[in-house]
């Protein structure tokens, strides 16, 4: 999912609070000035407006309830945006809705009225109001970007069709997307339709790279046998987001969700659960757990440090390049082994026991006596605990790889790509390094389509024990 479209589905949310917690500041500055309407003027005393104090902690649980309420009924989606119309009348009905219960709580656990109505009805204005102006303004500047490109979804077509061409005259008049153009099975001039054709088939991956393409469309209705297998293994690969307009011989998949533009159907495929708010929890729970373990572990850090300068020369810290996606990061991890072990990798190759691009040796000369026991009790990975917090990993995911492994990479194994790398993760307490390289890719591939939060837990405390059992083999 694209930066731009997680931030201003977020920013929804403060703008939400921020427009709540002011429709209440509102109502209570206003009250004792001026009442509901205009000419009509109700008794009001000072004394029935509740001390400053009380009121703001009443706005901030009320805020809270109506933050939670909106999340329920999807006003903070990031996968689908209701438009203005549906907005409006969503929000009308929720605050509503929460207003009445407000009044219900009043009325029935404390055993009294809300302490102004005329207040009450402040806040039920303001509230829809603000809420509405927030979202307003983040539309109209999510608008002005579309115009220089930035938040544009970059969309291919594969397959010509008259569904491709209505498909791509809705598009084409969203300013959300650039369509490219479509890939056929060879060059051709087409006299009906605005979808041109920019490449065949074969010329899909240059295209896909040469145009940075985000979504593809599968909109041959003939295509070969197997073709669209291929297709969606090809999307998988490169983290871009399928969709295919159905017919009644292709409506054989499962776990999908379907899409609407305007009366096309669209049919995507969904890589992992970890999609909008599920990539926002990961983070966030990356970020507080890292945290909270690189305070905690100092003592730890000292004590380790110490005793990798006392068992043998060279740095604490070792320094590797791992890949992701398109690019190289550095990881950081305990020194386990001597002076210039990336050197003596050649020499050693022949002894390779794991199959695939992975190298691994169980009686590596290289590790020194301490390191033995750092990578035993996996200790030497703690420092990657950095790594999460800078963003560049995860606390629980697919194993890093070196960028020379991921040059040996088949189309398939791409797909772990499909999420951040982990310190952790369900190839590493399910096995470890006795599993060979398409096992762990198939577990890596199961965790990246089955995520969760409580998935995610589980895979924490099993390394917990794989720690504790020094099972680091």
């Amino acid at each position: 999912m694209k930066k731009s479209k997680i931030f201003f589905g977020v920013l929804r949310l403060p703008v939400d609070l921020a427009a709540t917690m002011a429709a209440f500041a509102l109502a209570y500055y206003i009250r004792p000035i001026t009442d509901l309407i205009p000419g009509v003027q109700f008794q009001f005393a000072q004394q029935q407006l509740p001390a400053q104090e009380e009121y703001y902690k009443l706005a901030l649980v009320a805020t809270a309830l109506l933050i939670v309420l909106f999340s329920f009924y999807k006003l903070y989606s990031l996968k689908k945006n209701l438009g203005l119309a549906q907005t409006t009348f969503r929000v009308i009905y929720l605050v509503t809705a929460w207003l009445m219960f407000i009044i219900a709580y009043y009325f029935l656990i404390v055993h009294q009225l809300f302490f102004s109505r005329i207040a009450l009805a402040h806040i039920w204005l303001f509230t829809i109001l603000f809420v509405m102006a927030g979202r307003i303004i983040i539309h109209i500047i999510q608008r002005f970007l579309l115009r220089f490109g930035i938040g544009q979804t970059k969309v291919l077509f594969v397959g010509v069709s008259p569904l491709a061409d209505h498909c791509f005259d809705h598009l084409a008049a969203d300013r959300k997307y650039k369509v490219i153009g479509a890939m056929a099975d060879k060059m051709e001039s087409r006299k009906i339709g605005a979808l041109k054709i920019i490449g065949t088939l074969d010329q899909l991956d240059q295209i896909v790279e040469k145009y940075e393409v985000e979504e593809i469309i599968d909109a041959e209705p003939n295509m070969k046998e197997g073709s669209s297998s291929d297709l969606l293994s090809f999307c998988k690969s490169k983290q871009i987001s399928y969709y295919f307009i159905p017919d009644v011989f292709r409506m054989q998949f499962s776990n999908v969700e379907m899409h609407m533009v305007h009366d096309v159907p669209l049919i995507t495929l969904k890589q992992t659960p970890l999609e909008g708010w599920g990539h926002i929890f990961k983070r966030l729970f990356d970020v507080l757990f890292s945290l909270a373990l690189i305070v905690l572990l100092i003592p730890l850090w000292i004590i380790i440090g110490i005793l990798i300068k006392l068992d043998s020369k060279g740095p604490i810290i070792y320094k590797s390049r791992r890949m992701y996606k398109d690019r190289c990061f550095t990881v950081y991890k305990f020194r386990s082994m001597i002076a210039g072990a990336e050197r003596m990798k050649t020499e050693l190759y022949s002894e390779n026991e794991r199959s695939g691009p992975l190298f691994k040796i169980k009686n590596d000369p290289r590790v020194t006596s301490f390191g033995r026991f750092l990578r035993k009790t996996s200790i030497d990975e703690l420092p990657q605990l950095f790594n999460v917090l800078l963003g560049n990993m995860s606390v629980v995911g697919p194993r890093p790889h070196l960028p020379e492994e991921v040059k040996e990479y088949k189309m398939h194994h791409y797909q772990v790509f499909a999420m951040k790398p982990g310190i952790t993760g369900m190839a590493q307490v399910s096995g470890r390094s006795n599993l060979d390289f398409e096992e762990e890719v198939k577990l890596d591939s199961y965790y990246i389509e089955n995520w969760s939060p409580i998935l995610d837990i589980k895979i924490i405390l099993k390394s917990i024990l794989v720690v504790f059992r020094a099972d680091g083999h």
